[in-house]
């Protein structure tokens, strides 16, 4: 995980649990990774991807919002997603063991365990279930072995020359 210049890099797979408190402590890694200069950096936990529980740090979800100002869909069809995602959507903050409290709702809609898996994807965290993470890990790459292509691969331009 690394910061860049504008967003933190979101890595790795980590093994947790969450609490009886419905809390959830970031690997030491990822809390490094966090702004120190900003106060307890907030967190937002939100639904994504029906249904995948995902956190933002508050830069990245403050982006995420502002680029939905220049989304390519209809007006009334921004305004229904927004609908959706904001009202879906709460702060979360570290406590000053580096636990988050997830909110109990969004818990509940997606249906999470106690034992789960937090994984990097980029701009994002994402909380799933371990045994049916781990299962759907196991299932994509026997039918996909293609997605453990080289990087230089994915990024190979139509005409063929490397990107």
């Amino acid at each position: 995980m690394r910061r860049g210049p504008d967003a933190l890099l979101f890595t790795g797979t980590y093994e947790h649990t969450i609490d009886a408190k419905q809390r959830l402590a970031l690997p030491s890694e990822v809390r490094r990774s966090l702004d120190p200069a900003r106060d307890g950096e907030r967190l937002y936990a939100t639904i994504i991807d029906g249904p995948t529980l995902a956190l933002y740090t508050e830069r990245d979800f403050e982006r995420l919002a502002a680029r939905l100002d220049d989304s390519e869909r209809s007006a009334d069809a921004v305004l229904e997603y927004e609908q959706v995602l904001f009202s879906l959507t709460r702060p979360v903050e570290l406590d000053s063991q580096g636990r988050v409290r997830l909110p109990e709702q969004l818990l509940r809609m997606v249906d999470l365990g106690r034992e789960v898996v937090l994984i990097g994807v980029k701009d994002h965290m994402q909380i799933h279930d371990r045994q049916q993470w781990a299962e759907r890990m196991r299932r994509t790459l026997a039918e996909r072995p293609d997605l453990l292509m080289n990087p230089r691969r994915v990024l190979r331009r139509v005409d063929g020359r490397d990107g």
